[in-house]
């Protein structure tokens, strides 16, 4: 195992390199938190587009629905007309670009009219939320990743060598 330290370590590395995007996993409102926020920060890449993703599903009626706002601009509504049964679960991919600010964001779902009753609970869920990134962006600069990626491999080889 002593032998692939350096091996596994490039690995890591490129992993790394190929990591993109920021996921929210899972948001879910209901009568009782009608309101969920996310904040997160992003650095902006120029002549980009932004996009948000999710899988959505919930159980509203007519004059219930759910608003998303990114840092305060209304970016997409749903309600009983998007067919907002749990049975159908529905993919949805938003330009985001001009709302999206270099540096800190807020990501907003807010129910409006979730009401129920003893036998009705109404909620909704966002699944899978994310916003990707352009994949030439990384986590370490091009030029340190390429003498990274030299050493590591010169590591490498040489560890074999002996």
């Amino acid at each position: 195992m002593k032998k692939y330290k350096y091996l596994i370590l490039t690995i890591f590395l490129l992993f790394l390199n190929s990591s993109f995007g920021y996921y929210f996993d899972y948001i879910k409102v209901n009568e009782n938190i009608p309101v969920k926020t996310v904040t997160f920060k992003i650095n902006k890449a120029d002549n980009y587009s932004y996009k948000l993703s999710f899988v959505h599903y919930g159980n509203i009626n007519k004059d219930m629905k759910i608003n998303l706002y990114l840092n305060g601009n209304l970016i997409y509504t749903i309600d009983d007309s998007n067919d907002a049964s749990p049975a159908y679960k529905k993919n949805v991919t938003i330009d985001i670009t001009n709302y999206l600010k270099d540096g800190k964001n807020i990501l907003k779902v807010e129910a409006v009219n979730l009401i129920g009753n003893e036998n009705y609970h109404p909620y909704y869920v966002l699944k899978d939320v994310y916003i990707n990134e352009p994949q030439t962006k990384t986590p370490i600069s091009f030029e340190l990743m390429v003498i990274t990626l030299l050493i590591m491999s010169f590591l490498t080889l040489k560890n074999y060598e002996n």
